[in-house]
């Protein structure tokens, strides 16, 4: 990671530089892929002023600590300020509900319910379709494709209604009965 120090009014000792190093190690837990840092420290009269922003992926985080005793009480709340904002980006990104979709679409219960590992959903992204299956659409009755449907151990069936010309699904419901779907052109 890239560290930039700059001073006004004041110079840049080695105290200073590992006495922030030192605290920007505890922030590895919080932002684990810090990229750039930058810290300006300044001495205006009898105040001393720390102005710290690092720069993450997908975040940008300041803190400005002013005191009068001395610059590592300024540095100290500085930090404070950017420790706390990345508690909060943390808390933002971190997934609480485990018992969620993430569970439900595990590899392991996706593997469970028969679905090819290559079809699982990745988490922010469209799913990708994959054809299954194709077929000629045979004219017969609803009552015919119901028949067909119990026979097979698939959970639909993709039919031309004989009477209306149309495109039907037959689908088994929870209640072992059928249901029929017939779009409206």
């Amino acid at each position: 990671m890239d560290i930039r120090f700059s001073g006004k009014n004041l110079s840049v000792t080695e105290g200073m530089k590992e006495h922030f190093k030192e605290k920007l190690l505890k922030l590895d837990k919080y932002a684990p892929r810090l990229v750039e840092s930058h810290v300006v420290l300044t001495k205006e009269k009898y105040v001393y002023i720390a102005e710290i922003t690092l720069l993450a992926r997908h975040l940008r985080a300041y803190g400005e600590g002013k005191a009068k005793e001395n610059i590592f009480t300024a540095i100290d709340q500085a930090y404070a300020r950017i420790e706390k904002q990345l508690k909060k980006f943390r808390e933002k990104i971190k997934d609480h509900h485990k018992h969620g979709l993430a569970a439900a679409v595990s590899k392991k219960n996706l593997k469970r319910a028969g679905v090819p590992l290559g079809l699982t959903p990745m988490e922010g992204a469209l799913p990708n379709i994959v054809k299954a299956h194709s077929f000629a659409a045979k004219p017969m009755s609803p009552e015919e494709a119901s028949l067909q449907l119990a026979l097979s151990p698939e959970n639909f069936l993709v039919f031309r209604n004989a009477a209306t010309q149309h495109v039907n699904v037959i689908f088994k419901r929870g209640d072992g009965n059928h249901g029929l779907v017939e779009p409206e052109f």
